[in-house]
C-alpha cells in the first residue's frame, strides 16, 4: 500500500492583521522550541503553551508539527537569503574575491547559531524530505548566482561556473552542519577547512583558461 502523502499545505494565509501576527508568534514560538527540545520533543501541545494560544488555535494555521516545521523553514530561508548580497561583488575583478568568500561563509555560520532554531531545523534539513527539497531549492538559486557573478568577472559564460558553484554550495551546507554539531575548537577548524579547500578551487576555476587542464598548472 502505498504512504499517504504528508499533509503541509498552510490550513489558510491570513487576511486580518490579528490573524498574520498570530501565525508570526506560532512560528516564533516554535523557533524557540526546537533551539530548546529540538524537533524530537517538538509537538503542537507545547506549541500552543508556548504561544500562549489553544491546540485549536494551531491547527487553524497548520495541520500538523511537521507543517509547521517546514513553514519556518521557509522563512529562515528568507532571512539568510539576505546574509549572500556581497555574493554580487565576486563580479568585479577588482574586488578580493577570497575575502568576499570568507566573509560570506562567517555571516552564513554566525546568522545560523544566532538565528532562533536555526541549528535545529538544519539539523533536520537533510533528515526530512520536505525540508531537503526546501535546502536543495535554495541551494540551487544560490549556486546559480555564484556561478553568474564568477562567470562575469572571468568573462565566460555562466554555464562554465555551474558545476564548481554547485560544488561549492554543497560542500558548504555538508560541513558547516557538521560544525554545528562539534565542540567548539573542532567547529572553527571545520569551517576553515571548509575556506581553504574553496579558495583553492576558485582559484584553479578562475586561473583556468577555457578547455584548458587547470590542475597541470596547479
Amino acid at each position: 500500500m502505498a504512504k499517504a502523502a504528508i499533509d503541509l499545505a498552510p490550513r489558510r494565509e491570513p487576511e486580518q492583521e490579528r490573524a498574520r501576527q498570530t501565525r508570526q508568534r506560532l512560528l516564533e514560538a516554535a523557533a524557540a522550541l526546537l533551539a530548546e527540545v529540538g524537533v524530537e520533543g517538538f509537538n503542537t501541545n507545547l506549541l500552543a503553551e508556548r504561544a500562549g494560544v489553544r491546540v485549536r488555535s494551531v491547527y487553524r494555521y497548520f495541520p500538523n508539527k511537521l507543517a509547521v516545521i517546514v513553514a519556518l523553514a521557509e522563512a529562515m530561508v528568507a532571512e539568510w537569503g539576505a546574509w549572500f548580497d556581497e555574493v554580487d561583488d565576486l563580479a568585479d575583478p577588482r574586488s578580493d574575491w577570497r575575502a568576499i568568500w570568507g566573509r560570506l561563509i562567517d555571516a552564513y555560520v554566525r546568522g545560523i547559531r544566532a538565528l532562533p532554531g536555526g541549528t535545529a531545523v538544519r539539523r533536520v534539513m537533510h533528515a526530512v524530505p520536505e525540508l531537503r527539497a526546501i535546502d536543495q531549492r535554495d541551494n540551487a538559486d544560490l549556486a546559480r548566482r555564484v556561478a553568474h557573478n564568477l562567470a562575469r568577472r572571468a568573462a565566460r559564460p555562466d554555464a562554465s561556473a555551474a558545476v564548481l558553484s554547485r560544488v561549492l554550495l554543497e560542500t558548504a551546507a555538508s560541513v558547516i552542519d557538521l560544525s554545528l554539531s562539534l565542540p567548539a575548537e573542532e567547529s572553527r577548524e571545520a569551517v576553515e577547512q571548509l575556506k581553504r579547500m574553496h579558495l583553492a578551487a576558485i582559484r584553479l576555476w578562475l586561473e583556468d583558461e577555457p578547455g584548458g587542464d587547470s590542475l597541470a598548472r596547479a
